[in-house]
């Protein structure tokens, strides 16, 4: 019986550990958020291929994900990290779909609210 509950607590943290976790701005290096020249997938889709150097670059670290939000003239970030698998899930570029062509503002949204200019891009 101990034996279970032994290995009960340690998937249990196995668990815990390997969860994708959303970070705020300061996680990475200042202007190490780059991003790239955005390509139309559709009428109202694009890629936008986005960058991310953190300030600490450590083997147990892998970027799980990047969620991207239209709000108005601003497309608004936030990138989770994991420590699970050791491969990123996150292929380099975030998709924002339902848009117009134009000049956007793009932030950073820490998982508390405050948000972070970044730069701009326009979507053609």
């Amino acid at each position: 019986m101990k034996h279970i509950i032994n290995t009960i607590l340690i998937l249990a943290v196995i668990a815990l550990v390997s969860c994708s976790e959303e970070k705020p701005r300061d996680f990475f290096v200042k202007g190490g958020i780059t991003i790239g020249s955005p390509a139309a997938l559709g009428a109202g889709s694009y890629k936008i291929p986005i960058e991310f150097e953190t300030e600490i670059v450590h083997s147990g670290q892998w970027i799980d994900a990047v969620d991207a939000n239209v709000s108005g003239a601003d497309i608004l970030l936030t990138a989770s990290f994991t420590s699970s698998n050791g491969k990123s899930g996150y292929p380099g570029y975030v998709e924002v779909h339902g848009v117009s062509p134009g000049t956007y503002s793009i932030k950073y949204r820490d998982p508390d609210g405050t948000v972070h200019a970044i730069g701009r891009t326009v979507l053609p």
